[in-house]
Parts: C-alpha cells; structure tokens; sequence
C-alpha cells in the first residue's frame, strides 16, 4: 500500500493505489439583508445558508463517486442529501453520470455556488433551474466537452429528500460553444431547454408547477414576493440563451429566459408565458481573472497570479461587479409580480479557500400578492474548497 497527500487548493487530498479522495466544503455565512423597505418591513437576519460537507472520490481515472451532505440552511434549515452520484470519466471528452447531482443547465446555474459573482444567483437563474434541473436532482446525464464547445443532456426526477417532487418527469439540454478564444479574449455562447412532462402531484391530487424567489438577498427574514403559487399544468419548462465576453480582466455575461406552463388540460386554461434575464460586469483587481472551465462550462473563481495562496501580491484577490435583472411572473390570470433588482458587491479573497464578500442591492416588485421595494446589504463570509 502506498498512500501520498497532495495540495488542492490548500486542503490535502489523500491518494492511496490509484484511489484520491478529496475532502469537499462550501460552508457560508450571510449576516444582512433588507433595513430598508416598504410597506412592509422584511428584516434583516443572521444564518449559515449554505453547510455542504464530503467527500468526492476518483478511482484510477476512471469512475468518480460524490457524496456531499447539506446542514443548512441553520438555523431551522431541511437537512438532505446535497450530492450521491457516480459518473464514468474513462472515456476521453465524455461523462456519464447517475444519481443526486446537479445536470448542465445554463451558465449561472452551472457555477458552483462558491464561485458565482454575487452572494445568490439571479433570480431567473434559480426559478428556471428549480424547475427540472438544480441541485439535489435526482437524474442521469450524459456530457462531452472540449476546450472550445459543451454538450449535455439529461433525464431527471424529483429532488432529494422526503416529501419532494419525486414522481416529477422532465429532459433537460444545454449546449455551449466558444467562437472565439485567445490569450486576452474569450467569447462563450450557449442554448439550454428543460421540459417537464409529467409535473409532481401528491397522491389523489392534480399535477401542479409553481415559479418563486427570494429577491436575490435571502437573510432568512424575507417572504416570496415573486410568487405564482401553484399552478395547475399539465407540462411545462424553460428556454433560454447564455452569453459571455472575457477580455483580460474584465468578464460580462448574461442570460435569458421564456418560461411556458401549459395548463390547456384545465377548464378555460392557456400556455402561460413568463420571461426574464439578468446582465452582469465583473472586473478583477488583482490576481488571475476568473476562467473557463470546459467541464461545466462555467467560470471558476478568480485565483492568485502568482505561487502564493495567502495575500496574493500582498493583499489577497480582489474583484467588484454589478448586475441588472428582471422577471415578470404575469401572464393571463397568474399575477405572480414583476421583479427588478440592481445590485453592486465587492468580493475579497484572503486566501486561495476564503471569502468575504459585501453586496448592495436595490429592488422593487410590482403587482403580485405583496408589491414591494426594498434596500440590502448583505455580507458573506466563505470557507469552500
């Protein structure tokens, strides 16, 4: 037996015959939220939002195995399964993957929640990806990828844990290409789809599909303003397109989405359109700007430039952004409200496994149950590897 610890990212990974076991963690802190708002009052909080805790394991280059168990949100959060799934690398530019996991669906989606600019996603980003595909689903999926294109497609389930969406059916695609790349320039563009054809419904009761967020800042204080509830349908899904520019330090991407719900099977029901899209500008200060990764054809974090993984250049890495974002949730008689939030953050990274990150948002629902506008700060302190 012969056993060897290698650096991953300032964590050791254990390898022994072939075999490296690599501790995984993205543990999050959120202490913030919305001080000012109106009419109503939806407050500010202090939480662990993300506790994910595991392992992943690759056997000779050949089989990957995840196992990765969610804590949070805590206090009070669902404990469950985050990731339990095997994939078959062996064969060059290919993955096959069963089990919990999360299955190719657009850029901000397919960032790992660690990397992603801001502290949540935007919200289109999450309403369309909790649809069908996302974390903790229940899927298989099979993927090629290269330095310069990513295709995957996808059958999925319910997601983990009691009392799910388990006899829910639905296909997912993504499909990315890079027309461009070169030393200073990069140029991504992307399609993905989901359709559900068979919704989740309880036992006696009739399939249903629901579209819902938080406003992008979640202190566990705040209520759904966006928020459909449930809709009668008997399919449904979502469409969109992904783009990205990286030149040198800066990075811009952005998405768009149609979301249709057709619930024709209903008395006097029609095909409900719903749409949204969010623009984001990032630039990094100082260190290695964020990269492509081909595998999930997604941007990793931004790294340090040089061999240092503590202060890189003296003072760590730095990086600000700015994002727009909107999604209306209005169509025939479903007034689930119209959404538009503008926020600013500035993300710091001491270390090559720490992160502070301070956000502003400004945003305002109109229509729907509750129109609201409201205004939040937001820190995150990280520890991920």
């Amino acid at each position: 037996m012969f056993a060897t610890v290698a650096q991953a990212q300032s964590v050791p990974a254990v390898r022994l015959n072939g075999v490296t076991i690599q501790p995984y963690a993205t543990n999050q802190l959120d202490v913030g939220g919305f001080a000012d708002a109106g009419p109503a009052h939806v407050g500010t909080g202090a939480r662990a939002a993300r506790l994910r805790d595991g392992v992943r394991v690759n056997i000779r280059k050949q089989v990957e195995i995840g196992a990765i168990w969610d804590f949070g949100p805590a206090p009070g959060g669902p404990m469950r399964l985050f990731e339990g799934q095997v994939s078959y690398v062996g064969l060059k530019h290919f993955v096959f993957t069963a089990g919990i996991f999360k299955p190719s669906f657009g850029l901000e989606s397919m960032q790992a929640q660690g990397d992603t600019v801001f502290i949540e996603r935007s919200s289109v980003s999450t309403i369309t990806r909790d649809l069908a595909t996302g974390i903790e689903r229940q899927a298989v999926q099979a993927e090629t990828y290269g330095d310069r294109y990513h295709f995957a497609i996808s059958a999925t389930a319910g997601t983990s844990g009691p009392g799910e969406n388990g006899n829910q059916r639905a296909m997912a695609f993504r499909l990315v290409g890079l027309p461009v790349r070169s030393r200073s320039l990069l140029f991504h563009l992307g399609l993905s789809g989901e359709w559900i054809f068979r919704p989740a419904s309880a036992k006696g009761a009739d399939p249903t599909l629901a579209l819902s967020d938080n406003p992008e800042l979640d202190p566990g204080t705040v209520s759904k303003y966006l928020d459909t509830g449930e809709i009668g349908a008997s399919s449904g899904g979502a469409f969109g397109v992904e783009a990205a520019v990286a030149w040198k330090r800066l990075l811009f991407q952005g998405e768009g989405y149609d979301i249709l719900l057709d619930t024709s099977s209903r008395t006097g029901g029609e095909l409900l359109h719903f749409d949204g899209w969010y623009d984001q500008l990032g630039y990094t200060i100082n260190g290695r700007p964020r990269q492509w990764k081909a595998r999930s054809a997604a941007f990793s974090s931004p790294s340090c430039d040089t061999h240092q993984t503590v202060l890189c250049n003296g003072y760590g890495i730095l990086e600000v952004a700015a994002r727009y974002s909107q999604v209306d949730l209005q169509s025939g008689p479903v007034d689930g409200g119209n959404q538009q939030t503008g926020s600013v953050v500035v993300n710091w990274w001491p270390t090559a496994i720490v992160r502070m990150t301070l956000q502003y948002e400004y945003g305002e629902i109109s229509g729907g149950k509750d129109p609201e506008h409201l205004q939040g700060i937001m820190s995150l302190f990280q520890v991920k590897f």
